[in-house]
């Protein structure tokens, strides 16, 4: 009797447990249910962009209470049972570092006809083999420049102080294999902050070890072009100079006064316009790096909004969205994570670009804050950086040597950087400027 008492209990709590995790999971279907519908024309027709709007909505909004417990959808999106790319389908995706870039980019772009054709031949050399390209390629190079040094190809301003004409080869093969290494370590985190952001429940990456492939699975993706604008993004560290929020003043009210007065045009004509034609980025898009940007992504691009399609949403007759969402208690130009998308409107509002110097550009902080109070509410940073005619930054990542974890003198977490002598020297001016 007393082990059948046993096996009921034990029953019924597996039971409970299932019920538990099944009903997250029916969830998380039916908002997928919704999104689906909601970005579904009468033709039938999904578009993707819509559906991802629809659920980065919703994304720290409640959906689900149970027992009286709130649950918003990333809770129940982190909580549903795992089914796998066999049960739900999904994306594969089998990424592979190049080390051609990376040599490249190690030699300063040296155009040496030896070096170029080792790196391609090399490359050639080792598909479907597991050969380490860097042996290879110095086995190809020696071969066709036996007299010449890798201190000829690899001694450059930007190696300074790791590499001199008086290095030898073995020396430089170590740094060689060590850049790889460090390069392949560094697309991996890159893009497991990626995924992170993106919103996938349960994916997997792993690195491929002894390759410079890395593997990854989205489990229930069905926007592959969204996956691969995300993970195809150049991530560049650079270092901009920063407007001072009393510096960009001027430039924001003219703005908001532009919007305004756009809208009081629109409602003298007697038209409210809606802007059911103007497509709207989604919020995890305007998040992530981009191809040009480094850790922060633009507002303003060259892509234009006629301002009739801004939606009167954004603004009253007074004050534009750009000053009634700021949330100036922050002490910063900071706006709540869910209305950055109005806020980018207004940026790409072509009236609105022309308002914007050649020498400002505006980037949002990569990270939300989330702040502590009833709603623990997410804020981002608006950011006015410095720009060039040439639009390049001061100072890329190129001239750091070396870099690691750290504490400051008040032991709080810290990043300790080394750079080269051009990247000191530059950063001897950029600090003494500002």
């Amino acid at each position: 009797m007393k082990n059948k008492g046993f096996v009921v209990l034990l029953t019924v709590v597996i039971s409970l447990l299932c019920i538990y995790y099944l009903s997250f999971t029916f969830v998380a279907q039916n908002i997928q249910k919704e999104a689906t519908a909601a970005a579904t024309d009468s033709q039938g027709n999904v578009d993707f962009s819509k559906k991802q709007s629809y659920l980065d909505s919703v994304w720290n909004e409640p959906v689900y209470n149970l027992l009286g417990l709130s649950y918003t959808y990333q809770d129940v999106k982190e909580t549903e049972l795992n089914l796998g790319l066999d049960l739900q389908g999904g994306m594969h995706i089998t990424l592979e570092v190049s080390p051609v870039d990376i040599l490249k980019g190690l030699s300063g772009n040296n155009t040496d006809e030896d070096f170029e054709a080792a790196l391609t031949e090399a490359k050639a050399n080792i598909q479907g083999t597991q050969i380490s390209y860097v042996d290879e390629f110095y086995r190809v190079f020696k071969s066709k420049a036996p007299d010449k040094s890798l201190a000829y190809i690899f001694s450059n301003a930007s190696n300074r102080g790791r590499i001199s004409l008086n290095s030898t080869d073995d020396e430089i093969l170590e740094i060689i294999r060590l850049e790889v290494e460090s390069a392949i370590d560094r697309s991996f985190n890159i893009l497991r902050t990626r995924i992170d952001r993106f919103g996938t429940s349960q994916p997997n990456i792993q690195r491929l070890q002894g390759t410079g492939r890395i593997q990854i699975e989205l489990p229930g993706v069905d926007n592959p072009e969204r996956v691969r604008k995300l993970l195809q993004g150049v991530a560049k560290l650079e270092f901009w100079e920063v407007y001072e929020l009393n510096e960009v003043g001027g430039i924001l009210q003219s703005i908001d006064q532009y919007v305004v007065n756009q809208n009081r045009l629109n409602n003298n004509a007697g038209s409210t316009t809606q802007s059911q034609g103007a497509q709207l980025d989604d919020l995890s898009s305007l998040l992530v790096d981009d191809e040009n940007a480094s850790d922060s992504t633009a507002v303003a691009s060259n892509d234009s909004l006629d301002a009739n399609q801004v939606a009167d949403s954004l603004f009253n007759n007074q004050q534009s969205a750009l000053l009634t969402l700021w949330q100036q208690q922050y002490g910063g130009l900071y706006y709540l994570l869910k209305d950055t998308s109005q806020i980018n409107r207004i940026f790409k509002m072509e009236g609105v670009q022309e308002l914007i110097p050649n020498t400002v550009k505006f980037l949002w902080e990569v990270k939300p804050l989330k702040t502590e109070g009833v709603n623990d509410a997410e804020v981002i940073e608006l950011h006015a950086i410095k720009t060039s005619r040439t639009g390049q930054a001061p100072l890329t990542g190129e001239v750091i040597t070396d870099a690691r974890q750290d504490l400051d003198e008040r032991s709080r977490p810290a990043i300790s950087m080394q750079m080269n002598a051009t990247g000191a020297k530059e950063w001897r001016k950029l600090t003494a400027a500002n």
